[in-house]
């Protein structure tokens, strides 16, 4: 199965009243590296397209991709990125689309404790021909990071305004598989300034480097 990740890194940080994907999350480690540290990390994963907003300076790259890794990642600039979180995936779709992956998983640059363990069992739920997606789970219920099949690409491209991918997820129109077996800190995500300090804590308790 070939798969492309799209790294919806093109967030307003409204609620954080700064770029939060600069902030440090851990010496010598931005916020928004950790989670794509994890998808360089991730043998199952090919190409890696970063959506980002037109002025980001990319700071919370250095260190992350050189090298190798720097050839499997691919940063576009979303000029839509204010509109809503839908404009954001359709611009890293319509890139992604063009390799014709067999299956998109979508990841957030504001989980910063997603692993590469976890990113490889999620493909391996995946494989099964059923599924038309595999999604992290937690009570019963569908979070990111999730792995979409082919089937599913279309209604992606038409997410409008400020939706996300969760509305696809919901009703049980379409058959997933969740990975139910996730740490908590999986499911971290960093919007306000006490999300971040909490997330800093949790780094340093998890020896994150």
């Amino acid at each position: 199965m070939k798969v492309t990740a799209v790294y919806l890194a093109a967030g307003m940080s409204r609620r954080m009243g700064e770029p939060k994907l600069s902030l440090e999350l851990a010496p010598g480690r931005a916020l928004g590296g950790a989670a794509l540290a994890a998808l360089l990390a991730c043998s199952g994963i090919g190409e890696i397209v970063a959506v980002t907003r037109e002025e980001d300076e990319l700071a919370w790259l250095a260190g992350i991709a050189a090298g190798e890794a720097a050839r499997r990642l691919d940063v576009v600039r979303c000029s839509e990125a204010a509109l809503g979180m839908s404009h954001s995936i359709r611009c890293g779709l319509e890139r992604a689309l063009a390799g014709a992956p067999d299956a998109i998983l979508i990841v957030l640059a504001d989980q910063p404790f997603v692993t590469a363990f976890d990113l490889g069992r999620l493909l391996a739920l995946g494989l099964d021909e059923e599924a038309e997606y595999a999604a992290c789970g937690r009570s019963g219920a569908a979070h990111p990071p999730v792995l979409f099949k082919r089937g599913m690409f279309a209604e992606l491209c038409r997410l409008s305004g400020d939706e996300g991918a969760r509305r696809l997820l919901q009703g049980g129109a379409r058959r997933g598989l969740l990975l139910e077996s996730c740490e908590d800190a999986l499911f971290v995500d960093v919007d306000t300034r006490e999300d971040w300090e909490r997330a800093v804590a949790l780094a340093e308790s998890k020896g994150l480097e």
